[in-house]
């Protein structure tokens, strides 16, 4: 039998089914019947689309498929190609089909749906490919209603691979005149940490971003980019190129532009040259520091980030964001200081302050910046002074929580020095036991002199006494003296 008798045959033979599933059901859907597809397991907030890749004509249980016409190239000379068969399987299990005057088969089994999932992602960038239709989800389910009857692909519009597949991303469905769809979708994500949740003004803090490599599949163009963003209390110690990027175990150079822009860091990432990463961790690292500007006790220093990506293959300029952020608490200790008897108020008292490593608090005036010496004599001293709540205070301000120690180096006029520390506490307030920080409290030291009688000593009561007492002497001796000659005169 020549080719092209076997060719008349098949379509003759694909005429019949046609003709059949016609005119032998019971139930014969219209032309221009509708379905619905339920799509299930959605996010809040995202898009999703409904892409048609095959017509369908359908009578009871007998469908007959067609490529729908955007779809041609995709099949005949695309990725598509492996999914069209020139022969059935042993079985007969696949559905016949008619590409370009040929008998063929569609080979999407249960096996292989997800690979070909991935292929049709790939195509949904190309000019003639369009979406059937859009939803954006209000709850955890989503439904696309008056549509064609068809094989769809449903795309959740910015979602990323997970490592277990390409069905936790995209779903396929052959539509009966109604179905549902479960879409597994994950998202890019953008995660912020710092290692010191409390800090001294001038202390090195290191930041990390983390997130992972997207599936890019489908996209001719992707933005990936991170925008850090520091609060005024905030300065950058790295400059862009100490701005460490590792995806995996690899630290990388290419692919990837780091810039710094007043208080911003960003970071951006040609993510279609890195798509042998995919699902890989990307690590950001810089360091930065508290400055002059840095909000003491009353609140944090915050710093967010806000990860840009790219969220429909169809359009290149539309983009999705998602944010997180971190805080650094700072802090101060307050020394106030008052009489041990009657508590009044007492300024001119001086102290300097020791960290629990022994070392002294020393600040620079003008930035602010805390650094701890070795050496007494170089670190810094406060003095009490009276101010309008008529409290005698003083403080150390830029401060980390921990635990200090106070030295008195000078008492007000008329009070005893302290001879001994006094222990001073700055807290941290966090969520829970092992949370993160949400505020901080100053260390409170209320620091009491005493004073007592003055002592006697030269030029006060003492000399006096002695003067009376000395003059009185001289008195005596003179009267006895004096009566020691009259007695003389009358013995004679």
């Amino acid at each position: 039998m020549t080719s092209k008798i076997k060719k008349i045959l098949g379509l003759m033979l694909v005429l019949a089914m046609i003709l059949s599933a016609g005119f032998g059901s019971s139930k014969v859907l219209a032309a221009g019947d509708n379905g619905e597809i339920k799509v299930t397991g959605t996010t809040q907030g995202k898009s999703y689309s409904a892409y048609k890749i095959f017509d369908l004509t359908q009578s009871g249980k007998n469908v007959s498929y067609t490529i729908a016409k955007e779809w041609e190239d995709f099949f005949t000379t695309g990725a598509g190609k492996e999914y069209i068969a020139d022969q059935n399987d042993e079985q007969g299990n696949l559905n016949p089909i008619v590409v370009r005057g040929a008998v063929k088969y569609i080979n999407i089994t249960n096996e292989n749906i997800a690979n070909f999932a991935k292929a049709a992602m790939g195509e949904l960038n190309k000019e003639g490919i369009k979406k059937t239709k859009t939803e954006k989800a209000s709850g955890n389910s989503v439904t696309f209603s008056e549509l064609e009857l068809g094989y769809y692909l449903v795309h959740p519009e910015g979602a990323t691979e997970k490592e277990e597949g390409q069905n936790s991303i995209v779903s396929l469905t052959s539509t009966t005149p109604s179905a549902e769809v479960k879409v597994k979708a994950t998202y890019p994500t953008v995660e912020k940490k710092v290692d010191k949740p409390t800090a001294d003004i001038g202390q090195e803090l290191t930041y990390t971003l983390t997130s992972k490599v997207p599936d890019t599949t489908g996209y001719s163009e992707y933005t990936f980019k991170m925008t850090d963003t520091l609060s005024k209390g905030l300065t950058f110690v790295s400059k862009p190129e100490d701005v460490t990027v590792t995806i995996g175990d690899e630290t990388i150079t290419d692919n990837v532009t780091k810039n710094i822009k007043g208080q911003d860091l960003e970071v951006s990432f040609e993510m279609l040259n890195l798509q042998k990463k995919v699902g890989q961790e990307i690590k950001i690292t810089y360091k930065a520091k508290l400055n002059e500007n840095a909000v003491i006790t009353t609140g944090p220093n915050t710093n967010k980030v806000t990860l840009e990506y790219s969220n429909d293959p169809k359009n290149n300029d539309s983009t999705d964001t998602t944010t997180d952020e971190e805080k650094v608490f700072t802090a101060k200790v307050i020394v106030n200081k008052v009489d041990g008897k009657d508590q009044k108020a007492l300024e001119g008292a001086k102290f300097k302050l020791k960290n629990n490593q022994n070392k002294y608090y020393q600040v620079n005036p003008s930035t602010k910046e805390v650094t701890w010496v070795d050496k007494k004599d170089e670190a810094t001293e406060v003095e009490t002074k009276i101010g309008t709540d008529g409290n005698a205070t003083a403080s150390f301000e830029g401060l980390a929580a921990g635990k200090y120690k106070l030295e008195e180096t000078k008492a007000p006029d008329g009070y005893n020095l302290l001879t001994e520390e006094k222990e001073v506490e700055i807290k941290a307030t966090k969520e829970d036991d092992g949370g993160a920080v949400t505020a901080i409290i100053d260390g409170q030291a209320t620091v009491e002199n005493n004073s007592g009688v003055e002592l006697p000593g030269t030029g006060g009561m003492g000399t006096t006494l002695f003067a009376v007492l000395g003059g009185g002497i001289i008195l005596i001796s003179l009267y006895s003296l004096a009566k020691g000659k009259l007695k003389k005169k009358g013995t004679r």
